[in-house]
C-alpha cells in the first residue's frame, strides 16, 4: 500500500500512525510538505496531518490543499485527516471549521458521544477550533460541543475519515508539546505536570491504538490484515512546536 503523507508542519509528523501503517500494513510512506503537492505521486491513501494554521485561514497553501483533497477524492483516493487535516477535509466536503473563541484543548480527553467505543479514548487533543460536518456525514465522536471524528462517503463511493484528536501522538510527545505551548496550556487551564500525569494514567493504549487505526482504515475503505501495534514508539521532536491543530 502506498500512502501519501502531507506533513503540514515539521513538528507534526505521522508519528505512531505512520509507524503503525508501515508495521501493521506494510505501507510505503511518501511524505511531502503542503507546498509540494503539485508533484505528489498517486497513492492508495492520503493522510493529511496537523498544523498551527487553521483550515479557516485565508492562506494560499491551505486553499491549494483543499482543492487537492477534493481532486484526489474525485479521482477515487480515500483520505484520512488528523486535527488540522480533519478540519481541512471537513471544509472541503462542505463542512466548516472556525476558532472556538479563546477556548483550547490541551492534553488527554475522552469523547463523550461515540458511534463505537473504539473512538472513546482518552486521546491527545491539542487545538482551539470548532468543527462541523455537512448533512449526511456520519459523526463518529463528539465532545464539548464539537465534532471529534467523522466518516464521509462521496456520491462516487470514496471514503474520507477525519479525527480532530491526535492518535498519532504518544504520551512522551504530548509531554514535549506541553513544554513548547505555554500560551495554549494557559488558555486550557492546565500544566505540563497535569498532562504528564494524564498520560501516565492511560492503560492499554497500544491495544486501543491498534483498534482505532484498524477502524480508521476500515472506514476509509483500505483493507489488509492487522498485526499488533506493540513496540511502536515516538520520540520527542527536534523542531519547535506550536500546535493549534
Amino acid at each position: 500500500m502506498k500512502v501519501l503523507v502531507i506533513e503540514n508542519y515539521p513538528s507534526a509528523p505521522a508519528g505512531l500512525f505512520g509507524a503503525w501503517l508501515e508495521r501493521a500494513r506494510g505501507a510505503r510512506l511518501h511524505v511531502v510538505s503542503p507546498e509540494a503537492l503539485d508533484g505528489a505521486p498517486e497513492a492508495d491513501l492520503i493522510v493529511t496531518l496537523g498544523s498551527p494554521s487553521g483550515a479557516w485561514e485565508d492562506i494560499p497553501w491551505v486553499h491549494a490543499q483543499r482543492r487537492f483533497l477534493l481532486d484526489r477524492l474525485a479521482a477515487g483516493t480515500p483520505v484520512v485527516g488528523i486535527c488540522f487535516g480533519a478540519q481541512l477535509l471537513a471544509s472541503a466536503i462542505g463542512g466548516r471549521a472556525a476558532p472556538m473563541g479563546g477556548r483550547t484543548f490541551c492534553g488527554w480527553y475522552t469523547n463523550d458521544h461515540v458511534a463505537d467505543e473504539v473512538w472513546r479514548g482518552p486521546w491527545v487533543r491539542w487545538h482551539g477550533d470548532h468543527l462541523e460536518v455537512p448533512e449526511g456525514t456520519e459523526v463518529l465522536a463528539r465532545d464539548q460541543g464539537t465534532v471529534q471524528a467523522f466518516h464521509h462517503r462521496t456520491p462516487e463511493g470514496v471514503n474520507a475519515v477525519g479525527v480532530q484528536f491526535h492518535p498519532e501522538v504518544s504520551a512522551e510527545y504530548a509531554n514535549y508539546y506541553a513544554t513548547k505551548t505555554p500560551d495554549m496550556l494557559a488558555r486550557a487551564g492546565t500544566t505540563p505536570e497535569a498532562i504528564a500525569a494524564q498520560g501516565a494514567a492511560v492503560e492499554g493504549h497500544e491495544a486501543a491504538l491498534d483498534a482505532l487505526f484498524t477502524e480508521m482504515l476500515r472506514r476509509a475503505g483500505v483493507g489488509g490484515a492487522s498485526r499488533s501495534a506493540a513496540g511502536v514508539t515516538q520520540t520527542a521532536a527536534p523542531h519547535p512546536v506550536s500546535m493549534e491543530a
